[in-house]
C-alpha cells in the first residue's frame, strides 16, 4: 500500500521554528514530527511513502538521504507551492496505479485506528474517505445521515452532522481520471467538485473518541 504525507506548507503558525526548518522536521517530543507519521504508516503495512516539499525542501531531501526508516520514501519538491489538492495531483506518477492510497497531514498526532478506517473505505468504495470527529474547530464540514459529504458548514448553523476534519484521507485512484489541473488548490475543493453531479461520493469516517492533536499550533507542540 502507498501513502502520501503532505508536508510542503510554510508552517506559519510555528514561525519561530520554521524560519530555519521545514515544518516536517520541527521537533515534537525530541524527534521530527514527520517521524510519527512514518511510524504509523509502517505499522499499517505501507511500504511506499510520497512526501511533498516546498519550504526548506532541501533539508527534507537531506534528511531522507540520511534516514531510511525501512520504507521506500520519495520526495517531490514543489517549485511553486501547490496546496493539498495540487500536491496530491502532482504525485500522479507515483500513485495513479493504486486502487486507493492514504494521505496524512504531517502536523497531526492521533491514536485513531487506521485499520478500521481502511475497512470502512474498502467496504464502501467512495471517491474518498475523510477522518472526521466531533470536536471544536473554526471550520466544520457537513455530512448527511449516511455520512456523505454535503458542503462546508455554514456559519451560525447547528446542523446535527457537522464534523471537524482530522487531516487524514483515503483517496481512490480515480482522482487521476477526472482531468483536474495541477495547480494551487485545496483538496476539499476537489471533493466538492466531484460530488456535484452525484456520480461520486465522499464519506466521513467518524474517529469517535480517539485523540487528535494539531501540531501546527505552538501550544500543542510543547505538550
Amino acid at each position: 500500500m502507498k501513502a502520501m504525507i503532505l508536508s510542503a506548507g510554510f508552517g506559519t503558525r510555528l514561525k519561530h521554528y520554521t524560519d530555519e526548518l521545514p515544518k516536517a522536521l520541527v521537533p515534537y517530543r525530541n524527534i521530527p514530527m514527520i517521524n510519527y507519521q512514518l511510524g504509523i504508516l509502517k505499522k499499517l503495512g505501507v511500504d511506499e511513502v510520497i512526501v511533498n516539499a516546498h519550504h526548506h525542501s532541501g533539508k527534507i531531501i537531506d534528511y531522507f538521504s540520511e534516514n531510511k526508516f525501512g520504507l521506500n520514501v520519495t520526495i517531490i519538491p514543489e517549485e511553486d507551492i501547490l496546496g493539498t489538492g495540487g500536491g496530491i495531483l502532482n504525485a500522479e506518477e507515483f500513485l495513479k496505479d493504486e486502487d486507493f492510497f492514504l494521505v496524512v497531514n504531517v502536523d497531526i498526532e492521533t491514536d485513531m485506528d487506521f485499520k478500521e478506517m481502511l475497512k470502512y473505505h474498502k467496504h464502501n468504495d467512495p471517491f474518498a474517505t475523510l477522518a472526521v470527529q466531533k470536536r471544536i474547530t473554526r471550520r466544520y464540514l457537513e455530512f448527511d445521515s449516511d455520512m456523505r459529504l454535503v458542503r462546508r458548514a455554514q456559519e451560525n448553523t447547528e446542523a446535527e452532522n457537522e464534523y471537524a476534519f482530522n487531516g487524514i484521507h483515503i483517496i481512490s485512484g480515480r482522482i487521476f481520471e477526472k482531468g483536474f489541473e495541477v495547480k494551487f488548490e485545496d483538496i476539499l475543493e476537489i471533493y466538492f467538485e466531484v460530488i456535484k453531479d452525484k456520480t461520486e461520493i465522499v464519506l466521513g469516517y467518524d474517529a469517535g473518541e480517539s485523540t487528535f492533536k494539531d501540531l501546527g499550533k505552538v501550544e500543542n507542540l510543547l505538550t
